[in-house]
């Protein structure tokens, strides 16, 4: 009975929800040629490369070709009119090569990573607000 009650206990806990907080305040979504209907988008796909990650920092959104995004010294290419801006202030140029398809419609790119950023900043107020008490 005792072994039945422990495995009853496990088995409650394994389906209690778990609130990632780090995994949700990822700056970045990885996105791929084959999916990317499925995150509602219905524009063509707009890189040449098969799968990238979009990030989004203080509202630029920039995209990383396959798997660079993850390299701390790659800077990205920007999506959005504010990351060209603040990488042309800054003196910065993106170091990835530039996969963007020729007049590629990069609305749903730019949404995909704005979203990105609205709720990563969402869910950093919620973590300050559950530990400042």
């Amino acid at each position: 009975m005792k072994k039945l009650a422990l495995i009853f206990f496990i088995s409650l806990t394994a389906c209690q929800p778990f609130d990632d907080i780090a995994s949700d305040t990822d700056d970045d979504i990885e996105v791929s040629e084959v999916h990317w209907s499925t995150y509602g988008n219905i524009k063509p796909y707009p890189f040449t490369t098969s799968h990238g990650n979009i990030a989004c920092s203080l509202n630029e959104v920039s995209f990383y070709p396959d798997d660079t995004a993850n390299d701390e010294l790659t800077i990205g290419f920007p999506l959005n009119k504010l990351a060209q801006i603040r990488q042309e202030a800054s003196g910065v140029t993106a170091n990835v090569e530039n996969t963007i398809k020729r007049d590629a419609d990069l609305s749903e790119a730019i949404r995909m990573g704005l979203d990105r950023c609205k709720q990563t900043e969402e869910r950093l107020e919620k973590f300050k607000a559950q530990n400042s008490k």
